[in-house]
């Protein structure tokens, strides 16, 4: 089968989640004979025109795009627009549809591409799938969290969408604006919404996720949940480092920002013994600096060491010298890849009782959860683990593998033979 992939990011310039996903599922469709190629977009340092490359990757084709689009310079407008609907970015879809001629289209994100790509692959009569790994499509930040760190409490009639995006422009008066600016986002939402509804089929990994879309009026029989799998080999193929009466080691793995909780388990970490405990903290202090600086401040030197950014390829290591892995996140998190990497190197979690994470870590068989931002409520929770690691044994031996790549991908593939 010809299928083509079309993701809004890639591998190795953006490591996230769905990013990695989306690369790991073409190397394993490749792997089984079927022929990908991969549509996706990053902007090339100094680039002043739209353009596009080939690009060979480890069993399959990939097409970078780009539309020398400079963010700092742009206009409110054009950024706006920037995120759901590109003309330039369309063209080259519909040449590399005319040159690749697939025989399914498995979108994994339209943003900062553009919502016309799915009318392109409906036009064409080509079956489709749609993976959400998040919620673009009923949210323009993709994440419904609010700018004062709230998650969304509503639209009210778009007015809290345009409240969310003046935030980020710091105009004076932005107040009187929200009713001039919400017509746009109501128009943004309609498009993206029409859009969707345009796929044949949609994929969710989580359940919560289903049911904020749910809410939003997606019909939930066209879902199908498909928890993500994830390639077990690395993390498995490092054995385990196992404590000999020192502290309880534990670890975060992931983006240094703010709706990450970062902030909430480092404070939380404080006064607690090191003899007892330790905190490593994995993540780019580059990506918000100033973030990245108050954590810093923050943290008890004591107990807690910032190690900067993890290579992918050393995860597993990391996870083989960690005793649990923390996941303090105060937003609706989808389905994290490193919960998953977590349980396949029998790692227990402790994680935020929000979101997908409240599905995803079973309290009192693989980990614990906490209220989201509650750092005394965290606190109890590690400083009792700390001084009871045997509870951390009983919760190691009950943690069960998560979905591999490979069972993921059979199954996948019935989909596909449906559509």
């Amino acid at each position: 089968m010809r299928i083509a992939l079309v993701v809004h990011k890639f591998p190795p310039a953006s490591l996230g989640g769905t990013e990695v996903y989306a690369y790991n599922l073409a190397q394993e469709l490749a792997t089984r004979g079927h022929q990908v190629a991969v549509f996706f977009r990053c902007e090339p340092p100094g680039a002043s025109a739209p353009g596009q490359e080939w690009e060979w990757r480890e069993g399959f084709r990939a097409l970078r795009v780009w539309r020398g689009f400079d963010p700092v310079a742009a206009s409110p407008v054009a950024k706006y627009f920037d995120t759901f609907a590109n003309r330039d970015i369309e063209s080259r879809f519909d040449a590399f549809l005319d040159e690749f001629k697939p025989d399914l289209v498995h979108f994994q994100h339209v943003m900062w591409l553009s919502h016309r790509l799915i009318h392109a692959v409906k036009a064409r009569g080509l079956p489709s799938l749609l993976t959400l790994h998040d919620y673009w499509f009923v949210c323009a930040n993709s994440q419904l969290v609010w700018p004062d760190h709230r998650t969304c409490q509503g639209k009210l009639g778009d007015l809290n969408c345009a409240r969310c995006a003046l935030a980020q422009t710091r105009l004076p008066g932005s107040t009187f604006l929200r009713p001039l600016v919400a017509p746009a986002f109501w128009v943004r939402d309609y498009l993206v919404r029409r859009a969707a509804f345009g796929v044949d089929h949609w994929l969710a990994p989580s359940r919560f996720l289903i049911s904020r879309y749910v809410r939003e009026g997606f019909p939930a029989k066209r879902f199908t949940f498909l928890e993500n799998g994830i390639d077990v080999r690395d993390v498995q193929s490092h054995p385990r480092q196992e404590k000999t009466g020192g502290p309880l080691r534990f670890t975060y793995l992931g983006s240094l920002a703010w709706q990450k909780g970062v902030h909430v388990v480092v404070e939380a970490f404080r006064g607690i013994p090191a003899a007892r405990a330790t905190l490593a903290v994995y993540g780019d202090p580059s990506t918000f600096p100033d973030y990245a600086r108050s954590i810093s401040t923050l943290a008890d030197p004591a107990n807690t060491v910032l190690k900067g950014v993890l290579p992918r390829d050393a995860v597993g290591h990391a996870l083989a010298g960690t005793d649990v892995l923390v996941v303090p996140s105060v937003w609706y998190e989808n389905s994290p890849l490193v919960i998953q990497e977590a349980f396949a190197a029998g790692v227990p979690v402790v994680a935020s009782d929000i979101g997908a994470l409240s599905e995803k870590v079973r309290p009192g068989a693989d980990g614990w959860l906490c209220p989201p931002g509650d750092v005394q409520a965290w606190h109890k929770t590690l400083l009792r683990l700390a001084e009871h690691p045997d509870e951390v044994d009983r919760m190691a031996a009950g943690v069960q593998p998560p979905m591999n790549l490979q069972d993921h991908v059979t199954r996948l593939e019935e989909l596909y033979a449906q559509d």
